[in-house]
């Protein structure tokens, strides 16, 4: 049986699905028994928190593996202790975390590749991935392991409410401009950013449950330019809002170059750089 953590989540919900598509037996960790009545399938629940060590320790008896997708993307300290119970609890099976793209700080032209130095500086959420990489790392190596991956995901998108969360941001729906970098057309293109749709990452996820890599994957679907992505939110949503360019010289560029050839040459999985 696999626990899930963040199992009503964007990422965790799907992982499910995919799980069970393959015949394998689920533990959903979920705050409430109300969050897990949205749960399809024959699921076995957990009911706690990251913020609930105890709770966690209770989800992770009996289990052959873990995902870990949850994250309260806020506070690092309690994403850390959670990762420590959890880990605590990994005695048998393989570990996949849903780590992120923001390991390795502010991008600069180079691609970027897993051999890249991690930066924890970046953010408060980028310290609590660079720490939870390297605490499942080091209980790997304590107990001679290679059955885990820490999987670092970019945006994630998918039909869920999240989702969507994410792109309408509130200046669409309040119809105020958009602001973005670059005056000319060849300015802006080089604004990109980089997404994976929730539903391959969930694959992924399945995957490296049956091939655990032993260290850590970029993943990702492609890279994607700001201007485009905002020319069809407006579009979709019907939003008045007008995308307001300006010189790159007043608004920082990350140019997003990752590089995914170790997901590439992996069995099964085939996907191209973006």
């Amino acid at each position: 049986m696999m626990l899930v953590t963040g199992a009503t989540g964007l990422v965790g919900g799907f992982v499910i699905e995919e799980l069970l598509r393959r015949g394998r037996a689920v533990r959903a960790l979920c705050r409430t028994e109300a969050s897990a009545s949205a749960l399809a399938g024959d699921v076995e629940i957990a009911i706690g928190s990251l913020g609930d060590l105890e709770s966690l320790t209770r989800a992770t008896r009996g289990v052959d593996g873990i995902v870990h997708a949850a994250c309260t993307v806020t506070d690092s300290r309690v994403d850390i202790a959670a990762m420590t119970a959890l880990l605590a609890g990994w005695h048998g099976g393989p570990f996949v975390f849903i780590s992120s793209l923001d390991v390795y700080g502010f991008a600069g032209p180079e691609l970027i590749t897993e051999d890249t130095p991690l930066s924890g500086s970046y953010t408060d959420y980028s310290l609590g991935k660079v720490t939870c990489e390297r605490l499942l790392a080091d209980a790997a190596t304590r107990a001679g392991r290679t059955d885990h991956v820490a999987l670092r995901a970019p945006l994630i998108w998918g039909p869920h409410p999240n989702a969507r969360r994410r792109l309408v941001n509130q200046r669409l729906i309040d119809h105020q401009p958009i602001i973005l970098p670059g005056v000319q057309p060849a300015e802006w293109m080089q604004y990109q950013d980089v997404w994976i749709d929730a539903r391959d990452l969930a694959t992924i996820v399945a995957e490296s449950i049956a091939r655990p890599a032993g260290g850590p994957r970029n993943v990702l679907t492609g890279h994607f330019v700001w201007h485009d992505l905002y020319a069809a939110l407006i579009r979709l949503t019907g939003s008045r809002s007008e995308i307001v360019h300006k010189p790159l010289e007043d608004i920082s560029v990350n140019l997003w170059r990752y590089s995914i050839q170790h997901l590439r040459r992996a069995p099964v999985i085939h996907l191209t750089d973006g």
